[in-house]
């Protein structure tokens, strides 16, 4: 599809098949080249409000950590021991991340990180109730 026509933005399908010709990008780790080829894309439509700060950021972060990089944004997660989440590979500025992340229009660190948190244990709530965790360990 982007060979062929581009970066499918808000003004070539509209922001809701956008989103879903950018969550096929997100997750094709197995072409790192080619996410990183759409990355450098996404900014310019970016500076012409035709995509999604917050999926820029996302796919940054996937980017880098497809590269064994720490995050910008800290969009990644992986879970402690605690079944908590973290980010995965670490963060670049961790003094700054509510700042970069309210600039591309994401939700806070705590905030992002006790939903990732929730959702991992209803997921893995049995598991994680047999390993001694009761319920969620959210941040405060």
């Amino acid at each position: 599809m982007y060979d062929k026509y581009g970066y499918l933005g808000y003004n070539e399908i509209g922001e809701e098949e956008s989103h879903k010709f950018w969550i096929t990008i997100q997750h094709a780790d197995n072409d790192v080249e080619f996410q990183q080829k759409i990355l450098k894309e996404l900014k310019k439509e970016i500076s012409k409000d035709n995509a999604s700060k917050a999926n820029y950021a996302m796919l940054e972060d996937r980017v880098n950590i497809n590269l064994n990089k720490k995050q910008r944004f800290g969009t990644q997660v992986t879970y402690n021991n605690y079944g908590q989440a973290i980010p995965k590979n670490g963060l670049i500025d961790s003094t700054n991340i509510e700042k970069i992340r309210k600039e591309f229009n994401l939700p806070s660190f705590k905030e992002y990180y006790n939903r990732m948190t929730t959702s991992h244990f209803k997921m893995n709530q049995k598991a994680l109730i047999n390993s001694g965790i009761k319920e969620p360990k959210l941040y405060k």
